[in-house]
């Protein structure tokens, strides 16, 4: 269940509610229920911060594998240079190669933080914005019942 569906569901609670008794303002809930859907909005809502979290684990994994293979690549060019009889181009050329697909491997992590950051951004805003209507909703309700 979405956090939306769970938003959705607990202003039909809401909405469903009896009026208490001498008190036309306040309205009676199912406080069990209705804390089971805030429990469900807190398990539902790290969902965008895991996915984060993974991708950001993942970039960092890349990384590192891609400066292990940079670095094997160099000594693997170094030692070969070496071989035969130290031609430096090759060196330079390995050299050049390992640290090209160094630069590309971090470009693409900061992209891939970039949109990560973007992405949980975007989630908390729509999910603060329906929070917000609900609070709206609730307190015209409150509102409506006070009159």
């Amino acid at each position: 269940m979405s956090v939306f569906d769970i938003l959705d569901e607990m202003d039909d609670l809401l909405d469903n509610a009896k009026a208490f008794p001498l008190a036309a303002h306040k309205i009676v809930v199912d406080g069990d229920r209705f804390r089971e859907l805030v429990n469900d909005i807190r398990l539902n809502m790290p969902k965008e911060m895991k996915r984060a979290q993974t991708i950001d684990y993942d970039c960092d994994r890349i990384m590192k594998e891609a400066q292990a293979n940079a670095e094997t690549i160099i000594r693997s060019a170094e030692d070969r240079a070496k071989a035969l009889v130290s031609e430096n181009s090759i060196v330079a050329e390995a050299k050049k190669r390992a640290h090209e697909i160094l630069a590309k491997t971090k470009t693409k992590c900061e992209d891939t933080k970039s949109a990560t950051s973007n992405y949980v951004l975007q989630s908390l805003t729509a999910t603060e914005a329906n929070l917000n209507t609900l609070l709206q909703d609730i307190r015209k309700e409150k509102s409506n019942w006070e009159k």
